[in-house]
Formats: structure tokens, sequence, C-alpha cells
């Protein structure tokens, strides 16, 4: 796995205007996409959304290419401990190129197809939020298109973003001091059964047909 971090003026638009309103897993805006509707005084578009950007890292001295160095040096320290212990828990590798798109967004959305993901320049966390991201790239890796189609995407999605509670039992030691990965309200039973089980039971696959039975 190699990550290529990236700051896209336009991938960053994007995000913003796609996903900063409300996204699959939670129906609230964030609090930038609402900075952004109360500056625009209405429906943001690629134009406004850019100048908004503009303005707002500039405002909060916010320079993407030093926060590239800055991400990218400090995932390097814990990028292959975090590789070997994704790698124990799925039983597999990703042996991909990913770029790692910085966003103004506090939302930050994915696509394995097509290889990236994003992280925020406006929150903390940055090593928890690349962890978690992969996360779902393993999960995919290991429990993909196939499962997909037998699941739906909604039960699909919940036991995806359920999983992504094992980092706080595997890669503790990899997460930032006093963060752990939350997850959202509707997963909360979903994670705590999964907790249960892994504590009794670390095989994926079990946990992963456990999961497409309860769920």
């Amino acid at each position: 796995m190699k990550l290529n971090f990236k700051y896209n003026k336009e991938k960053d638009v994007w995000c913003l205007i796609n996903k900063g309103k409300s996204s699959n897993n939670s129906p609230n805006p964030t609090t930038i996409y609402q900075e952004l509707i109360s500056n625009v005084g209405g429906k943001p578009n690629e134009v406004n959304t850019s100048l908004f950007i503009d303005e707002y890292l500039n405002k909060n001295n916010l320079k993407p290419e030093r926060l590239l160095e800055d991400y990218k040096n400090s995932f390097n320290v814990i990028s292959s401990s975090f590789e070997s212990v994704a790698g124990k828990v799925f039983d597999t590798s990703l042996n991909k190129k990913i770029t790692t798109y910085l966003t103004t967004n506090t939302r930050c959305p994915y696509d394995i197809k097509e290889g990236w993901f994003f992280v925020s320049m406006t929150k903390d966390n940055q090593n928890l939020t690349i962890m978690h991201e992969l996360w779902h790239f393993y999960t995919w890796e290991r429990f993909g298109n196939d499962w997909l189609e037998k699941l739906g995407k909604e039960k699909y999605n919940n036991i995806k973003e359920s999983l992504s509670v094992l980092l706080n039992i595997e890669c503790k030691h990899l997460l930032p001091e006093g963060s752990k990965d939350n997850g959202y309200p509707q997963h909360q039973e979903l994670r705590s059964k999964i907790i249960k089980f892994w504590n009794n039971n670390k095989n994926i696959d079990e946990l992963w047909d456990y999961l497409t039975v309860i769920s």
C-alpha cells in the first residue's frame, strides 16, 4: 500500500458541495457547509465555493502544502505497524496506490474503486481518519463486491461502518492519545456486538458471517 497525499482545489470544492450537506450515514450538514451557505447566501456552486475556500484557508491560516507534509510524516510513523495489524485482522493486503486528498470539510468520503479518500484540514486526529478510511478499503478487499450484491447497500454499509470499532481494540496503540473511533449513533448496538464477539473469537470470516445474520 502506498499513500499519495495531495491537495486538489477542485476535489475540495466537490467534497464540500456534495458531502457537506449530508451523507449516507448522517443527515446533518457539517459546520463548514453551514458557514458556506451563510456566506454565499444561497445554493453553492463551484465558483462561489472555490472563493469561499480561498477565504476560509486564509482566515484560518491553513496552508495545504505544509499540512500535506505534516500528515504524511505523521502517518509514516505508524504506517508499517498499521498495515501489519490490518493485514493480520483481514488476512489480506492492499497492494495498490491510494490517494489521500485534503479537504476543508469535516466529512471525509472515499471511493475504493477509484482509490482515494479525504482527510480533513479542520479537525484533529488525522491518523485516526486515515486508519478509519483504510479499514474500509481492507473490508472491501476481504469482503467486496459479491457481498455487496448479496447484502444490499444498506446492510453492507452498516456492517462496514460498524467494523471500524475494531480499531479501538487492534490499533489502540496506534491511535492518538485520548482518541477512539466512535462510529455513528445508529451503529452503536452492532458495534457493541462486534466487540463482544471479537473478544471471544478473533476470526474475521466468522465475525462477518455472524454480522450478516444479525444485522
